[in-house]
């Protein structure tokens, strides 16, 4: 069956330009997304589907169920940026210093727009989905509550599917790739310990600086001389802090940067890796250092076989001329990956208009791909329904 996409969203899309632009009035920060959550409820409720709210964060789960079937997921991120938007926009932010910057109010339109078709043309379809909007992305994640919470469970879902407005394509073009999209991050903070004494007399002491420059040093050969240069990774150092003064030779110091990895047993090898060298370096000399390693997101990694359907449903409703093949990963990471823990999935962008950036106060969307965006998301989970 051939939808015509365009007149079958006819009376959907202004819908969904109306709960866009009421949502980018009134961003709300990661933790804070209270408002945001209601205005999504007011939405869903009249539209007769399943609605579920999660402890300890502000997520919502909207269920449509249509007979037996497989149950397919769309994910879609709630919260804001700390960003001053610009005077101008006839529905700009509200919220003084709050920012939709990151395209989360469009995210969260389309997956309504979706749900709503979805609901209002049951006989196009059967099965399950489940439509996951997830706060905290742009901090800690709420996925990982949701996901702990039995989001992907009851029924199990099969696939799931992320999509990101991208400013950097006209409004409409489908960017992707198979495999990996993106990668891992951990937060390193790595104490240095040596010992304090007069400036004059460094004999007298351990030179914790002294120590950290060389830890510093070493690290940054990790990546190029034990992993292979096929095999993305980065070792940074962020921010170096210790001394008390010019003439004191430094006592301590706390070096805090991140781990960005691709593939888990690099992720793994790594992270001992900066652990034996710091502590070896720090011992050497003297000195002792302590490695904190905080894991955050994973890798966000296509399913070749979901992922072959959604280009092939992009090809037909957007035409190969509007899309573009991703050439390589990012070592940027996404919440998105929780909700992969448990299931296979496809993250995908939508072009959103050219000339501005995310998280900056100069992005903007071009409403144009409010349509595209929608017809794209409601054919990908018709067809892996009936994959």
């Amino acid at each position: 069956m051939t939808i015509n996409w365009q007149e079958a969203l006819r009376d959907v899309v202004p819908h969904v330009t109306a709960l866009r632009r009421e949502l980018h009035r009134h961003p709300e920060l990661s933790g804070h997304e209270e408002k945001t959550r209601e205005t999504l409820l007011e939405a869903l409720r009249p539209l007769g589907c399943k609605l579920h709210e999660f402890k300890n964060c502000n997520g919502i789960m909207a269920t449509v169920e249509n007979g037996e079937g497989d149950c397919v997921a769309v994910r879609a991120d709630m919260d804001a940026l700390p960003v001053c938007e610009p005077a101008g926009l006839s529905f700009a932010s509200a919220n003084e210093g709050v920012m939709h910057a990151c395209g989360h109010d469009v995210h969260m339109a389309l997956a309504y727009g979706c749900c709503k078709w979805l609901c209002e043309n049951r006989d196009k379809w059967q099965g399950t989905v489940k439509f996951l909007f997830e706060p905290m992305e742009e901090t800690v994640g709420g996925g990982k509550l949701m996901v702990e919470q039995g989001c992907m469970e009851n029924p199990d879902v099969k696939c799931v599917i992320g999509q990101h407005v991208n400013p950097r394509y006209k409004a409409g073009v489908f960017f992707a790739k198979p495999g990996f999209v993106s990668g891992s991050s951990d937060d390193l903070m790595i104490t240095v310990k040596g010992s304090q004494c007069h400036g004059a007399y460094p004999e007298q002491g351990i030179d914790a600086i002294v120590l950290s420059a060389q830890i510093v040093s070493a690290l940054q050969q990790l990546v190029s001389r034990t992993i292979s240069p096929f095999d993305p990774a980065v070792v940074t150092i962020g921010t170096i802090n210790g001394g008390k003064a010019n003439n004191i030779v430094c006592g301590e110091v706390v070096m805090r940067g991140t781990l960005r990895t691709m593939s888990a047993d690099t992720r793994k090898k790594l992270q001992a890796e900066i652990v034996s060298t710091a502590e070896g370096i720090a011992s050497a000399m003297g000195g002792s250092a302590r490695v904190d390693i905080i894991p955050s997101y994973g890798a966000v990694y296509n399913d070749d076989a979901f992922y072959s359907i959604i280009d092939r449903e992009a090809e037909t409703l957007l035409g190969r001329e509007n899309m573009v093949l991703r050439e390589a990963p990012s070592l940027g990471v996404e919440s998105f990956c929780y909700f992969l823990d448990h299931t296979p999935g496809v993250y995908y962008d939508i072009g959103s208009g050219i000339g501005t950036a995310l998280h900056t106060d100069t992005f903007m969307v071009d409403e144009d791909c409010l349509l595209p965006g929608v017809a794209l998301q409601c054919a990908s989970v018709l067809a892996l329904l009936k994959a």
